[in-house]
């Protein structure tokens, strides 16, 4: 019975019923066609050789594990070679061959790194003076700024110091001047002096009226003619409408000083006995004139000096060429003398 059972099992494996043969008999009866419909074609010239092995790469059914043995392959031989010369190369460094292959190569390298070294120190030295010219321009230009700062600087010490100085100097006389004054700076003149006036910066908000004398520390310049809020006008000793009292020192001659167009003066009326000079220096007399009992300048104010003597019309008279104490064109500060009531 065990027998029987055995050789039914054995049938059902092995025989036609089988489903494994079953697979098997198909494949086999197709293969046959496709051979029965190409007499001639053989399994070579049926699928070209690359084909068959991209077939046989890419077969989903190879099993996994053999391509990953594959892969693990073909990257870990790489590295055993690398490191079977680096082991050979590391027992071989103290032997005679290779040490005199070293010594070759570093005498072979030498002349290169020379040149190497040189063009690294040219570029250096190329890059560190393109670094100190651009600073040097940077510190020029530093070094410009700070000189125009200070030459501004040192202009304006300067004037304020000449400011200073001329303060000082009007200070000076009005202490010798026995009544009030006014310091006040030229705001306008007439450059070519045929005007013959100046406008100063004090006016009548400044207690400033029309009569008031203007001296410099050099001499008499003339009296105010006008007077404004603000603003004053000057009518200079050189006007031809201006006139005054005057003597002249050590002989104490008198005269009369009026202006020109010009740079000059007049003194006419002086005596022909007066021994009067070239050089001699003229002041205001104080006296009035015509009917004027009171004069309206201050007596001892410098008018200027004799420059050279003339016979006057009048044979009992001779006449005096003066040179004005003070240039108007170079006038910049002046006292306005309170001598009018």
């Amino acid at each position: 019975h065990h027998r029987r059972d055995a050789t039914r099992a054995r049938r059902r494996r092995d025989g036609s019923g089988h489903l494994s043969r079953r697979w098997r008999r198909a494949l086999a009866g197709a293969r046959d066609a496709r051979r029965g419909s190409d007499a001639d074609g053989s399994a070579r010239r049926r699928r070209s050789a690359h084909l068959r092995r991209a077939r046989v790469r890419q077969d989903p059914r190879r099993p996994r594990a053999l391509r990953t043995r594959r892969a693990q392959s073909g990257f870990v031989r790489p590295l055993a070679i690398l490191f079977a010369l680096s082991t050979v190369l590391l027992l071989a460094r103290n032997t005679d061959p290779v040490r005199a292959a070293a010594t070759f190569g570093t005498e072979l390298l030498v002349p290169v790194q020379r040149v190497l070294a040189d063009a690294g120190i040219a570029v250096s030295s190329f890059t560190q003076a393109v670094s100190e010219i651009q600073t040097l321009r940077d510190d020029n230009t530093s070094l410009r700024s700070e000189v125009d700062r200070l030459t501004i600087e040192n202009v304006r010490l300067r004037e304020a110091a000449v400011a200073a100085q001329q303060a000082a100097k009007l200070s000076d006389v009005a202490k010798t001047i026995p009544f009030e004054s006014v310091p006040a700076t030229v705001i306008a003149r007439d450059p070519s002096n045929i005007l013959a006036a100046l406008v100063l910066g004090v006016g009548t908000n400044d207690g400033v009226k029309v009569g008031h004398v203007v001296v410099s520390d050099q001499g008499l310049v003339g009296r105010v003619s006008e007077a404004g809020p603000s603003y004053s006008k000057v009518l200079l000793i050189t006007d031809p409408s201006s006139t005054l009292s005057a003597l002249v020192q050590g002989s104490r001659a008198t005269g009369i000083v009026r202006g020109q167009y010009g740079d000059a003066l007049i003194m006419d009326w002086i005596l022909q006995t007066e021994p009067v000079k070239a050089g001699d220096v003229v002041v205001t007399a104080g006296l009035g004139l015509g009917e004027e009992f009171r004069s309206l300048y201050p007596k001892g104010l410098v008018v200027g000096k004799v420059l050279q003597l003339q016979q006057a019309e009048a044979a009992a008279y001779q006449r005096a060429i003066i040179a004005p104490a003070v240039d108007v064109r170079r006038l910049e500060h002046v006292l306005v003398v309170k001598t009018a009531p």
